[in-house]
């Protein structure tokens, strides 16, 4: 019997070791891919000697009273590691700012929820063997109590989101007010224009489309087939910056949009931050964006997207900003009388209300900007619109994302001929840009293989034909929109933006993205007058109130 009992542990132990590495060691390697061969080298190393550890230990006098399980020191430090390399193989990055502010401002729905949920159950399995695996080590006495202090450590040490905030609070950076330095305010853009030529002409409209993930890395037509043919002639048409980088802080769809509407990355302090979108109802009151300059000039100005507007405090932003129309995916669905899918909106319906309010701007008469957000290439596997069924011409083995990405810039085509040909689009700028890169998917690694930048392309009327081939980031849309408006900024700036249209050097090219990057992580001094309302807007808000 002593014979059978010692063989059986001869067999579980090695096993329970394998799992629990191996385990580990995947889940590492899912977030480090440059370095895999090193990581699973490594964990090969780590197996080798627990497995001699758990030879060469004498088992046999506690291993009749030892638990399956035992709670271990590093069990706690453990899960916030694997919460981290979760987060990480989910979204792309990990971000104390944007969790905070998707956790305060609105997160995703329910739908949307379980079905990350389902595209992740594998990676959540692995996790849930990585810890138990370690309390099984823990319950056969070979994690011994100096091992679980050292691998408490490690994980302690490992674990970015404890070591980042840690490290910014004992070593100040010396970067912290590079920012405040180099930002150009234009309020004086939302004063009232002088009578002049240029003030009395006909102001220039603007349709400003966000499409979700829409890279330009996807243009690679021998990776990733011709899912962007659709916009190619727009982009051909006017400007196209083909170097557009993805700067700190501008990675999600909310970032991406104040990058875009206000020359800035988004930065936050959270409890100024939720101050501001719980209390006052404000999101950055304290920035000058495109809204607030074009609302001084009596635009009329839409905005209209799939998911519901309290996701990431989107239909927050907007109305902070001069927006008096807002339409999210429920008020969409109703409007159209359409079906919705699992957050809200697909793209079709949310584009037959956007040509129908078109049409309604300009039976007004006043100059007016539509700004949609559409959201079929969403990770992790696209929203496929059911028009397009069967109708991307991709192969049928081909992943969704890519039909998805096909059908919404097939969706975009339709919406922008359609409104040509009814003349809604006479003296009307189109501006054209993925929100951030695509977060992971099911072609994350072919994507990784090339330089990924985002796409950025504006068209219309005095649009030159012009391929920006500097360093650019999402930022610099903002002044570029403001200079085809005939709007101009300071010298082609505003924020930390450079006009397109302009021979400037943008800041990315300046600084390069990496030090362009840690100057953003480093500011700590705009950030708070960012969130702090202008005492124009409080007078404003207390003046509605007051009605």
């Amino acid at each position: 019997m002593r014979g059978f009992i010692t063989s059986r542990y001869w067999i579980v132990g090695p096993l329970i070791s394998t799992a629990t590495v191996g385990s580990l060691t995947w889940l590492v390697s899912r977030i480090y891919f440059q370095e895999s061969g090193q990581i699973a080298a490594l964990g090969l190393g780590v197996l080798i000697a627990l497995l001699l550890l758990d030879r060469f230990q004498d088992n046999k006098a506690d291993q009749q009273e030892s638990k399956w399980f035992r709670l271990y020191f590093s069990l706690f430090p453990c899960l916030l590691f694997l919460v981290y390399v979760y987060l990480e193989s989910a979204f792309g990055y990990f971000d104390w700012g944007a969790m905070l502010m998707h956790a305060d401002a609105g997160m995703l729905t329910p739908g949307v929820v379980y079905e990350y949920l389902l595209h992740t159950g594998g990676t959540i399995l692995v996790i849930v063997v990585v810890l138990f695996g370690l309390g099984a080590l823990k319950a056969r006495g070979t994690l011994t109590r100096g091992l679980d202090v050292a691998l408490m450590a490690f994980f302690l040490a490992a674990n970015p989101m404890l070591t980042r905030p840690i490290s910014a609070a004992i070593h100040p950076n010396p970067l912290h007010d590079f920012l405040s330095k180099r930002f150009v305010d234009i309020t004086s853009l939302t004063k009232p224009l002088a009578e002049t030529a240029s003030a009395t002409a006909a102001p220039r409209n603007l349709i400003h489309i966000f499409i979700e993930s829409a890279e330009r890395t996807y243009m690679n037509e021998a990776e990733f087939g011709d899912v962007m043919d659709p916009l190619l002639e727009f982009d051909r048409h006017g400007l196209s910056a083909t170097n557009m980088v993805q700067l700190a802080y501008t990675n999600n769809s909310i970032s991406g949009m104040v990058a875009a509407n206000c020359g800035t990355p988004l930065l936050i302090t959270f409890f100024t931050t939720r101050q501001y979108l719980e209390e006052n109802s404000q999101f950055l009151p304290g920035l000058t964006c495109l809204g607030d300059v074009l609302k001084a000039r009596g635009y009329q100005q839409n905005f209209v997207t799939g998911w519901p507007l309290s996701f990431t405090g989107q239909g927050t932003f907007y109305s902070t900003h001069g927006y008096s129309s807002l339409f999210g995916g429920p008020e969409v669905v109703a409007a159209v009388n359409g079906r919705g899918n699992s957050f809200g909106a697909d793209d079709a319906e949310v584009l037959d209300l956007s040509i129908d309010i078109l049409r309604r701007a300009k039976r007004d008469g006043k100059p007016f900007s539509l700004t949609i957000a559409v959201s079929g290439g969403h990770a992790m596997d696209g929203y496929l619109t059911d028009k397009c069924i069967g109708k991307t011409g991709l192969s049928p083995q081909t992943p969704n994302i890519l039909h998805a990405v096909k059908c919404t810039n097939m969706l975009i085509a339709d919406f922008i001929h359609k409104a040509e040909a009814e003349g809604l689009m006479a003296n009307t700028i189109l501006a054209l840009q993925s929100d951030h890169l695509s977060a992971p998917s099911k072609v994350t690694d072919r994507l990784n293989r090339y330089e990924r930048r985002n796409f950025f392309s504006l068209s219309g009327e005095g649009i030159p034909s012009k391929t920006h081939t500097g360093l650019s980031g999402t930022i610099d849309i903002f002044p570029t929109i403001l200079d085809a408006l005939h709007l101009p900024p300071p010298n082609g700036k505003a924020a930390f933006g450079v006009s397109l249209l302009g021979n400037r050097p943008t800041l990315a090219q300046e600084l390069g993205q990496t030090q362009f990057d840690n100057v953003i992580y480093a500011e700590d001094v705009l950030v708070r007058s960012f969130w702090q309302v202008k005492p124009a807007r409080t007078a404003a808000a207390l003046g509605a109130a007051a009605y």
